[in-house]
């Protein structure tokens, strides 16, 4: 099976603060996705686990761009 790109939303509370990001992920399917997205802001980003309070994914297109605010 073909690896897809991913972009991933990861969305926490930090200091009383609501805050997200998102990011590219290369993954065979949506779970494996959010799983990287999961492993990406626990461990890169140190993150509490009990501060993430979402994390989506959805399959970016070719030719889409992904605008951040």
């Amino acid at each position: 099976m073909k690896s897809k790109v991913y972009i991933a939303t990861i969305t926490y509370r930090d200091k009383d603060v609501w805050q997200s990001f998102s990011i590219e992920v290369t993954a065979k399917n949506k779970r494996q996705a959010r799983d990287r997205a999961w492993d990406y802001a626990l461990f890169t980003k140190v993150i509490g686990f009990r501060s993430i309070y979402s994390v989506t994914a959805f399959k970016h297109k070719p030719g889409e761009y992904l605008i951040s605010l």
